[in-house]
């Protein structure tokens, strides 16, 4: 019996013997690689993830100081030319005096919609176009009031102001008009109840009845010239006009005083056109008044 155990004891040994040992170092070439090349895949991974949260963490930094966005672009291209141009008088050395110098200003560190907003702002500009024009110009368009009377205001100091009047009765001190142009405006007379202080105390607010008049001097500025040339003064009454009262006065040199009902300029122009050509008109140095307002019946005071 003793012996029998010895001998299996002995067999478990020889099994023992007989069983591989195992490794961790590749058997093989290819093997060898493979795993490198799997080690060296693992450590790419873990150095990218590494440079992703040191740039991540130093973009936080960046954008939570104090001095400002970051700049990505740089300083860009300094300013240098202005296109300027406009539908009125205004000219690009008006604007360059109220922009201001160029010198050492980036095209792409400028607020266009700021200065578009500001040039707005200006009585004289209806509406302003901003654009970036590369590499360096920067391009300005202006829509201008036109002025169709002038209205003289006593200033308390001494002296006049003379504020321009547009199509929409907006008032403003233009800029840029020559003398012999503001000459052949004619004037505008209101009572000074009707006018009205902006909020800031430094202008005027729109008179909404100019709109009503402002067809009239279109139609003989465009075709009755010669009438257009000889009307000084404007004056109006149109709380209704639809008013028998409502009327636009004109005061002329040919004819103190010509009365207009505020509509149909077209036939009441035609009416005072064809009763200059009568004889008693024409040879008339000054005619008292001539009243238009009555529908088809006319009153003349020679």
């Amino acid at each position: 019996m003793k012996s029998k155990n010895k001998k299996n004891s002995d067999s478990g040994l020889s099994w023992q013997k007989l069983k591989p040992k195992s490794s961790r170092r590749p058997s093989t070439i290819p093997a060898f690689k493979k795993r490198m090349g799997m080690i060296g895949r693992v450590g790419l991974l873990l150095l990218a993830l590494g440079l992703f949260g040191v740039g991540f963490a130093w973009m936080e930094k960046v954008v939570h100081q104090d001095s400002g966005p970051v700049d990505l672009t740089g300083p860009g291209t300094s300013i240098k030319q202005i296109k300027f141009s406009s539908d009125g008088v205004l000219s690009e050395k008006w604007f360059t005096n109220w922009f201001g110098p160029i010198r050492g200003r980036s095209l792409m560190e400028l607020d266009i919609d700021k200065i578009r907003a500001d040039l707005e702002k200006e009585d004289q500009v209806v509406s302003a176009r901003v654009k970036r024009v590369f590499p360096a110009t920067l391009e300005i368009s202006l829509q201008e009031q036109s002025p169709i009377m002038v209205l003289r205001i006593k200033v308390k100091s001494g002296g006049y102001n003379d504020w321009l009047v547009s199509a929409d009765g907006a008032l403003y001190l233009g800029e840029g008009y020559s003398p012999a142009r503001l000459s052949l405006l004619p004037s505008l007379a209101v009572p000074s109840s009707s006018l009205k202080r902006t909020e800031d105390g430094v202008g005027f607010k729109p008179l909404s009845d100019v709109a009503k008049v402002a067809p009239l001097l279109a139609l003989a500025r465009r075709e009755y010239p010669a009438f257009y040339r000889d009307w000084k003064v404007i004056s109006y009454d149109l709380n209704n006009e639809f008013d028998p009262v409502a009327h636009i006065l004109v005061r002329s040199g040919k004819v103190k005083k010509i009365r207009f009902a505020p509509q149909n300029f077209a036939t009441q122009m035609e009416r005072l056109h064809y009763l200059f050509l009568e004889p008693d008109f024409r040879k008339k140095q000054v005619i008292e008044s001539i009243d238009l307002s009555h529908d088809r019946s006319v009153f003349a005071k020679i």
